[in-house]
């Protein structure tokens, strides 16, 4: 058997055995979630997955949403990259239901959008389609 061969049939060895492991574990959580007396066995598997990464998602656009101050500075940065990665952040913020409600991102915003380069005045253009359709969020008050 050459190296590569070998290689594969291990691979494949490996990969049944993730796939049965797997089965092995669905069958323990039917088992355990239909015989407790009180709540359910918690989901194993790609349920459990996803949870994670909707976690992740949302942990990633707090930090995003906690450097609106720094978006706002970065906007008028001489480079077109820059610029345009402070508005497609604020789209981001959009779309996830965070989008400040603040004067000086609309401001910032509609600057961009008048932008002379056109892919800064594209992606500013796609974070106020953002913001009209995802609405925004009222500031956070004072003290």
């Amino acid at each position: 058997m050459t190296l590569m061969a070998a290689e594969r049939s291990d691979a494949f060895k490996q990969e049944r055995q993730a796939d049965d492991s797997q089965q092995r574990l669905r069958a323990l959580a039917f088992w355990v979630g239909h015989h407790q007396l009180s709540e359910p066995a918690p989901r194993i598997g790609p349920v459990a997955q996803a949870a994670a990464r909707e976690d992740a998602r949302k942990a990633r656009v707090r930090e995003l949403e906690a450097m609106v101050p720094e978006l706002l500075r970065l906007a008028s940065d001489r480079s077109a990259y820059t610029r345009t990665t402070v508005a497609k952040s604020f789209a981001i913020l959009a779309q996830a239901g965070r989008g400040p409600a603040d004067r000086k991102v609309w401001a910032t915003l509609l600057t961009l959008a008048a932008d002379s380069d056109p892919v800064v005045s594209g992606a500013a253009d796609e974070a106020l389609t953002a913001f009209e359709r995802y609405g925004t969020l009222p500031s956070r008050a004072a003290g």
